[in-house]
């Protein structure tokens, strides 16, 4: 096996994802000459074209794009054993993008983010709430917390928990409208739904009911929180997770509603980018989420 000069991988990796020789030298501290000297060593020492160079772009070759496959591969176990030795003497360092749901990641998510990081003083956390599932790979998210049903993908998903689902309404609304006692009687009330990427919620599926119900309502949204204050605010019946809607419930705000018609909880789930290679940051957070919020 050949020995590789490893300013060279560096340089061929940094050219190949910056796009230019000149911005691989910015990244890297090199000027452009050395930079282009090291991957034409590196094309010499292989005896294989890597890259095709014009004047408007840089291309990589079919043999180029397998070998910058490998490379990475081996840059990240690289990384991966470096950090499974500091792990065990030095904290965990380096930068981790979480995506979560708005309501969820303000309510569960927050209170215990405080505590990893205090352990992990090295580590950097960017954390995006948004109601909408993030593409991982486009949007370099490293972890995300997703609640409801996984679609099929090449993602990795760790079950960390489940979510139950409540039917509530304001007191008041109720004294007006009646209590529904039975799946069928909801057809007689406001419903606010909430809104999701994908096909809307089917309640009368949900609840089981023998005949399609006639669900109506003025009011969609994608964002519990939302829907929980309309709710308090006598507008109408809603179906949301149980974190949202507990303080509610607690204090009289809101009352429960259809409990022996309660949905399946929703799974609760941190998930990742398909490789075999996760950094220690990325294990270690998905293992603490899953003491945090496991059942």
């Amino acid at each position: 096996m050949q020995q590789y000069d490893f300013l060279a991988l560096q340089s061929f990796v940094a050219v190949v994802e910056s796009g230019s020789f000149s911005k691989a030298a910015e990244q890297l501290g090199a000027s452009t000459a050395a930079i282009s000297r090291r991957v034409s060593g590196l094309e010499q020492q292989l005896g294989l074209q890597l890259l095709r160079r014009t004047t408007r772009r840089i291309d990589l070759t079919e043999a180029g794009q397998q070998f910058y496959g490998d490379v990475v591969n081996v840059f990240l176990l690289l990384g991966e054993a470096e950090e499974r030795v500091r792990a065990g003497t030095e904290r965990v360092s380096g930068l981790m993008r979480v995506a979560a749901p708005m309501s969820f990641g303000i309510q569960k998510l927050a209170p215990v983010l405080p505590p990893f990081m205090q352990r992990h003083p090295d580590l950097k956390v960017q954390l995006l709430l948004e109601d909408r599932y993030t593409d991982l790979v486009a949007e370099g998210i490293d972890v995300a917390v997703r609640i409801g049903t996984l679609a099929d993908s090449t993602l990795v998903a760790r079950r960390l928990g489940s979510v139950d689902r409540i039917f509530c309404a304001a007191p008041a609304y109720l004294d007006a409208r009646g209590v529904p006692e039975k799946p069928a009687d909801l057809a007689d009330h406001d419903c606010l739904q909430y809104a999701q990427r994908g096909p809307r919620e089917d309640w009368s599926a949900i609840l089981g009911a023998p005949d399609t119900l006639e669900i109506r309502g003025n009011l969609t949204a994608n964002n519990g929180e939302v829907l929980k204050e309309c709710v308090i605010q006598g507008m109408g019946v809603a179906l949301l997770p149980a974190f949202v809607v507990e303080d509610a419930l607690a204090d009289g705000r809101l009352r429960q509603l259809l409990p022996d018609y309660s949905p399946a909880p929703f799974g609760l789930y941190a998930v990742r980018q398909s490789s075999r290679l996760i950094p220690a940051r990325v294990r270690l957070f998905i293992e603490y989420l899953s003491e945090a919020f496991g059942d």
